[in-house]
């Protein structure tokens, strides 16, 4: 068994609150220095900057001979007011339920000097257009209806920052609730494990993972956590082939 450093939980400057720094090709490149394996760019209810992510991490890798492996992914809120980051198959699957989502979420017009830009970058690390409408709300979806939509294409998923007092399913319910198919939960880059497991002990048969949920440059996980994997998979590791390594945490 190897291990891996991840990070899984990344905003880029799509993400109103993330700095504008924030650009795919700035946090690749930053991954790449902090010697990162795998990262998810994982922006507010959508996943328009994943594919200049992905892209850029291939011109990375040409040119330095590595480069962290990039996984499409989204952070959505649900009706029951908590945080849940997916992470997809591929970038088909990812742009069908960013689509799905949009359908089943508020229309709200951004307001910049509150919230902040929201940029969507081409292949190049150039932006080209803002999205319009507020991401950061939201959906209607309750979390039955995201994880049926989520294991139906094929993705990986988890509660986000189950220690946190906002927008966290342990916040929200009180704890993970028996009809919550996943295994995985993350803790936030801060969270004292054992404190936390002291308030929740119905929650220490979980594995946990700890994820940044960078918005600024300097915040990417350095050396981020260790992710247990199958040696045979290291050589031609991919996108499908982590994602499915991740959803047998899921289930773990």
């Amino acid at each position: 068994m190897a291990t891996i450093q991840c990070d899984l939980h990344l905003h880029s400057a799509l993400s109103p609150c993330a700095d504008n720094e924030m650009t795919p090709g700035n946090i690749v490149s930053m991954a790449y220095m902090n010697g990162l394996d795998v990262i998810a760019i994982t922006d507010h209810c959508s996943t328009k900057n994943c594919e200049a992510a992905i892209e850029l991490a291939k011109t990375v890798k040409q040119e330095y001979g590595r480069a962290p492996l990039v996984i499409p992914g989204m952070e959505l809120e649900v009706a029951e007011g908590f945080h849940v980051v997916a992470l997809f198959p591929d970038l088909k699957a990812a742009s069908e339920f960013d689509d799905y989502l949009t359908k089943n979420r508020p229309v709200i017009s951004n307001r910049v000097d509150i919230f902040g830009e929201q940029w969507v970058y081409n292949n190049n690390d150039e932006p080209v257009v803002q999205i319009p409408n507020l991401l950061s709300t939201s959906s209607f979806l309750t979390m039955s209806q995201v994880q049926d939509a989520l294991q139906s294409i094929g993705a990986a998923f988890f509660p986000a920052h189950v220690d946190k007092d906002a927008y966290s399913m342990v916040a929200s319910l009180g704890t993970v609730p028996p009809e919550w198919v996943g295994r995985l939960l993350e803790l936030s880059k801060r969270a004292d494990k054992n404190a936390f497991l002291q308030a929740h002990p119905e929650l220490s048969d979980y594995y946990f993972i700890v994820d940044s949920d960078a918005h600024q440059l300097p915040d990417i996980a350095d050396p981020g956590f260790s992710l247990p994997i199958n040696d045979e998979m290291l050589p031609n590791l991919d996108i499908p082939s982590f994602v499915n390594a991740l959803r047998d945490f899921m289930r773990w």
